[in-house]
């Protein structure tokens, strides 16, 4: 099993290269992926919540470090509703064998025997 202090420094680098992936190229699997690592933070980040910044109860509240995971989880969410609109216009991006014109290989394009 991982150190605590170990954990917090991966999900959170986690946390951060999944949303940026998130913003410039959107997968619904690396959403979802995200969208999970972001509720692990709401559990780790104990030791480096910071300042309450609302509290519901004597036991609960809202703080510095849950902000990660909102901003986070509204990423998730336009990366899901970009995916989501892409699927239903029919677009896809191109992918290596399709975005080069002419090329030798590929379907269609075997002549052997």
């Amino acid at each position: 099993m991982l150190d605590v202090p170990v954990v917090i420094p991966l999900t959170l680098l986690a946390l951060g290269v999944g949303t940026l992936s998130c913003l410039v190229r959107p997968r619904w699997d690396v959403a979802v992926v995200t969208g999970l690592l972001s509720a692990v933070w709401t559990r780790v980040n104990g030791p480096v919540e910071g300042r309450i910044l609302h509290t519901w109860t004597a036991g609960r509240g809202f703080t510095e470090a849950d902000v990660l995971s909102v901003l986070a989880l509204l990423v998730v969410g336009t990366a899901l509703l970009r995916c989501g609109l892409r699927l239903v216009r029919g677009t896809r991006r191109p992918g290596p064998a399709t975005a080069r014109r002419g090329a030798a290989w590929g379907p269609g394009t075997h002549q052997g025997p």
